[in-house]
């Protein structure tokens, strides 16, 4: 029992070493954005693609069911191909990171050559963790107010067409969307004051 105790505990360890170290990659490649912050971006993005798709086939052909299977069916394929093509280049990036840093570090004297960078920067990050010297950047209200914009767009356009169902199908998806993105903004905004900023 003790034995897997210990293994439950070295398996947590290990994941929370690797979303501090994604945590600092993901900052370092996206102007200090968050990995969740990211991952929600991906999203809200992936889902204003498939309305667009679905309106486009919808459009084309006519069918609410078929345009909205083939609209899914083609977001989910691109996003795959778009999220292989992105693993590989944010490995180049990382390696990139990690040689800079490492590089700079040894420069300033903080850092010596024969020591591990990613053991440097688990290790900061916990010394630094009880410190709050960051403050959130608002990494999607931009998206935020389009998405609102939409909704008022496509809720308006439902009383000027034949399509009502669909087009304020549509403003709800969108408003759903902004208002969760907007959530979620205030909770990162609350998490990210308790914590510390490890790129300073």
């Amino acid at each position: 029992m003790k034995k897997n105790s210990n293994g439950s505990k070295e398996i947590r360890k290990i994941k929370e070493r690797q979303r501090v170290l994604d945590n600092f990659y993901t900052k370092q490649m996206k102007k200090g954005k968050t990995t969740r912050a990211d991952i929600l971006d991906k999203i809200s993005l992936g889902i204003v693609i498939t309305i667009f798709m679905f309106l486009l086939l919808y459009k084309i052909i006519g069918s609410f069911i078929i345009s909205m299977i083939l609209g899914l069916m083609l977001s989910v394929l691109m996003g795959y191909y778009v999220m292989k093509l992105n693993k590989k280049t944010r490995c180049k990036k990382i390696e990139q990171i990690k040689n800079d840093y490492k590089l700079k570090l040894e420069e300033e004297k903080v850092l010596l050559h024969d020591e591990d960078i990613e053991d440097y920067i688990v290790n900061r990050y916990y010394e630094k963790k009880t410190e709050i010297k960051s403050s959130v950047n608002f990494f999607s209200k931009d998206k935020v107010f389009k998405l609102y914009l939409l909704f008022l767009i496509f809720y308006v356009i439902s009383y000027f067409t034949s399509y009502k169902i669909y087009y304020k199908i549509m403003a709800v998806l969108c408003f759903a969307t902004a208002s969760f993105i907007g959530a979620y903004n205030i909770t990162e905004y609350i998490r990210e004051k308790e914590n510390k900023d490890l790129l300073n």
